[in-house]
């Protein structure tokens, strides 16, 4: 990789984000670690990235972030393998986009704030933006924000 594979411009990160599906949340656990997928939405403003989660109020998940209120993400998509020449090992190669970062855990509380977090969250996934929300579904729910300290992407493809 090289530095030529970092990307800045926030258009072209939005849009790695846009099309990935799955982001991976690296937690601490003692000396530790824990690491599990979950669906994403996410806000951008001026650069600024606010990714949304949700899960059930209990758990490991839930239990590690209620204590650490921070976690480490990694977001790719599918990359392509790329054979390499002569069947050198050395020589193979990914095309690939990826995005990794770090920040502060909010456990969200507030039903309407819960509401609107959701909101990101079903647009990634659906591309739709009005929904019905069960008040009893809100209640149960563990939403969490995640305000991005750092972050990085990449793309990288084979030439």
């Amino acid at each position: 990789m090289s530095e030529k594979d970092t990307v800045t411009d926030v258009k072209l990160i939005n849009s790695v984000l846009d099309q990935c599906r799955t982001l991976r949340l690296g937690l601490r656990d003692g000396q530790r670690v824990y690491v599990v997928p979950v669906h994403y939405g996410y806000q951008e403003e001026n650069g600024h990235y606010t990714l949304y989660f949700h899960g059930r109020p209990k758990g490991r998940r839930y239990e590690l972030l209620k204590a650490t209120h921070y976690a480490g993400f990694e977001i790719d998509d599918d990359d392509i393998f790329e054979p390499g020449q002569d069947n050198m090992a050395c020589t193979y190669s990914a095309s690939y986009r990826s995005v990794i970062g770090e920040g502060k855990v909010t456990l969200v509380m507030d039903p309407q704030e819960k509401q609107a977090a959701f909101g990101p969250l079903m647009q990634h996934y659906t591309g739709q933006t009005e929904f019905k929300y069960d008040p009893k579904s809100l209640a149960y729910v563990q939403v969490y924000r995640l305000d991005v300290t750092e972050m990085s992407c990449r793309i990288h493809q084979v030439e």
